[in-house]
């Protein structure tokens, strides 16, 4: 009697398993659900500045300058650093939450890294200044920044690994 309650319980447990569709599933990420009206990245009053793009991938280019230093493992180079002028515009490459806005690392200048979908990470360095906060959400294209005195620097990682970002920036 008492191992046929449990196989009942069991059952009974792993009936929750199982959906009236089994071919779908959602994946929800919910590592950052900020709901604090303080940590926009906008004031209401101020319109969002949306980089004009014809690509239509789902990625968009950080700045609008010629690549310096490609990325490469071997030289333990792991971003892209670009040909940029003092001032020129730093766009959000996708649509993703910003978990870093600062400039606690001098040498990096003032730093944005943003959370996108996917396990995707961004970081966009020697900024002269950014528009953005961190728990705030970006689109992509949006303007987050202006570039520094020092050539603009752009990486992207998967989870914690890094990868080229010519992979989906250039396609």
């Amino acid at each position: 009697m008492h191992i046929k309650n449990l196989i009942v319980a069991l059952c009974l447990l792993l009936s929750g398993c199982l959906t009236n569709d089994p071919g779908q599933v959602t994946v929800v990420d919910k590592s950052f659900n900020i709901s604090n009206p303080e940590l926009s990245t906008q004031n209401k009053n101020e319109t969002k500045v949306i980089a004009s793009d014809n690509n239509t991938s789902s990625w968009v280019k950080p700045v609008k300058a010629k690549i310096l230093k490609d990325f490469s493992v071997k030289d333990k180079h792991l971003g892209l650093t670009f040909d940029t002028q003092v001032g020129q515009d730093v766009y959000a490459v996708r649509a993703g939450t910003v978990v870093y806005s600062g400039d606690k690392l001098k040498s990096l200048g003032k730093m944005i890294i943003i959370k996108h979908a996917y396990g995707f990470y961004s970081t966009y360095t020697q900024n002269q200044e950014y528009y953005v906060r961190e728990g705030g959400h970006v689109e992509k294209g949006e303007l987050i920044a202006k570039t520094g005195k020092k050539p603009f620097y752009f990486e992207m990682k998967k989870y914690s690994d890094a990868i080229n970002p010519l992979k989906y920036l250039y396609e």
